[in-house]
């Protein structure tokens, strides 16, 4: 496999984890965001901050992988 598809595919399930957390917590503590939300749970700032994470998880994974 490609190492950039690779790397693409890390950060989309960094995401794909995070935000299936996100939603699992919100629906346990019966607490949903009052701002725009997406499919009634999750809110722009849990998704502007989901993305942040995968990058810095993924830039992070990534020289990591150089160093070696």
């Amino acid at each position: 496999m490609h190492p950039k598809l690779k790397t693409v595919l890390y950060g989309l399930s960094v995401f794909a984890i995070y935000t299936a957390l996100a939603i699992v917590l919100r629906i346990v503590s019966h607490h949903v965001p009052e701002e725009n939300e997406y499919f009634g749970v999750i809110s722009n700032k849990d998704l502007l901050l989901g993305l942040m994470l995968a990058f810095v998880l993924t830039f992070t994974h990534e020289r990591r992988k150089n160093l070696k």
